[in-house]
């Protein structure tokens, strides 16, 4: 695991990573920034031991050590050595170019190396990746903490060095909505999966349909409108949920009205897809559900349409004009109505009918992931 000295260190802090596949999208994000860039800079990661909710060390892993993983060079802190010792110890053996840190409210991966860094006077560059924290719709949930410690932040002028990664300019015009007007942003899109899979596509069956929502068990998520809208579904339809939970209390909610839903409505819910079958298993279906309250990317809808499935989702994404493309529907949420109209009309679709659809989904993701801006975008955030 020898870095290349002809290349740019880059130190990245994230609480959960590979082979961990649970905490959604971030992870996602993460690595295929590394992947796509990892033959310009060298690319180092401190992660946790466990996956999300888990408290079981992943099998593969040696903890409290480097470890080669995916190609990717991992150090895994186990749960009694995540101190603040172990953050200051690491990045001063290490003597990064550059520290990418994954969102804010992290104490130990973000506050932590923060504060080592402005203690030691450092010159690296510090990026902090905001992953949509600083939308109005995230900015909600346990909203008084989160405020007060943007006051203190800003209070204290810990942003001052640091450069804000967003993914598009409304997630840009959050950060400096949230930090102030003086903010140094950098805006570059997430980046595709590196090797899309190929897959093998079933037919549509018509008046029946098969979905899929891969996404955790949370009010950000909306996993409870979604079963509402599927209580207003007339025509048969399978949904298989895949996500882990996130909190308990919704969870129960959730469970409980599922157990309600007309017997046409067929719902399993399972544990989250492991990364590497993510698109075989999306191309199973026929539909990706996901009406969610704010998404600065998806990854999720990207993987999707990359396994020519469509997409169902709020407007609350970058995903737009959808409908025009045929790729898939991007509905507001104040209509449960509107969304259960959706479902029964692309559940009257036949194959024939259906495959424009299919065609059309492969065709904007293709598109995405051939944009040869994507890679000027992401380089820049380390130069």
């Amino acid at each position: 695991m020898t870095l290349n000295p002809e290349k740019k260190s880059v130190l990245v802090f994230i609480d959960w990573f590979l082979p961990g596949d649970k905490a959604g999208g971030p992870v996602r994000s993460c690595a295929n920034l590394i992947d796509h860039l990892g033959n310009e800079f060298n690319f180092s990661v401190v992660t946790r031991d466990t996956d999300y909710t888990d408290a079981i060390p992943y099998a593969s892993i040696k903890s409290d050590e480097w470890n080669l993983h995916d190609e990717k060079r991992i150090y895994y802190i186990s749960s009694p050595n995540l101190t603040k010792e172990t953050i200051a110890r690491i990045i001063d053996e290490e003597k990064p170019y550059a520290v990418y840190l994954n969102g804010l409210w992290s104490q130990p991966f973000t506050a932590w190396p923060m504060k080592h860094l402005k203690k030691l006077k450092s010159k690296a560059k510090v990026i902090v990746a905001a992953r949509g924290m600083l939308s109005p719709s995230a900015l909600e949930i346990k909203s008084t903490k989160k405020k007060l410690y943007l006051r203190l932040a800003k209070w204290r002028d810990e942003f001052s060095n640091t450069i804000f990664h967003a993914t598009n300019e409304k997630e840009a015009n959050d950060i400096r909505k949230a930090i102030g007007d003086k903010t140094r942003i950098v805006v570059a899109r997430n980046l595709p999966r590196k090797k899309a899979e190929v897959n093998t596509r079933s037919p549509k069956i018509k008046n029946k349909l098969r979905i899929v929502s891969v996404a955790r068990i949370a009010p950000e998520k909306n996993t409870l409108f979604a079963l509402e809208v599927l209580a207003k579904v007339k025509v048969p339809v399978e949904i298989d949920f895949f996500g882990a939970i996130y909190d308990e209390a919704y969870w129960t909610n959730c469970k409980t009205l599922s157990e309600k839903l007309p017997a046409h409505i067929e719902i399993n819910f399972n544990n989250a897809i492991p990364s590497e079958n993510i698109g075989n298993t999306l191309a199973k279906y026929d539909l990706l559900f996901l009406p969610t309250r704010g998404e600065n990317f998806g990854h999720i809808i990207l993987e999707s349409l990359q396994a020519g499935t469509p997409v169902l989702i709020s407007d609350q994404t970058p995903w737009k004009n959808l409908e025009v493309t045929n790729a898939g529907w991007g509905l507001p949420l104040n209509s449960k109505e509107k969304f259960a109209a959706n479902i029964e009309m692309i559940a009257g679709l036949s194959q024939d009918d259906f495959k424009k659809h299919t065609e059309a989904a492969l065709q904007l993701a293709a598109g995405y992931a051939s944009d040869k801006k994507l890679l000027d975008e992401n380089r820049k955030l380390f130069l």
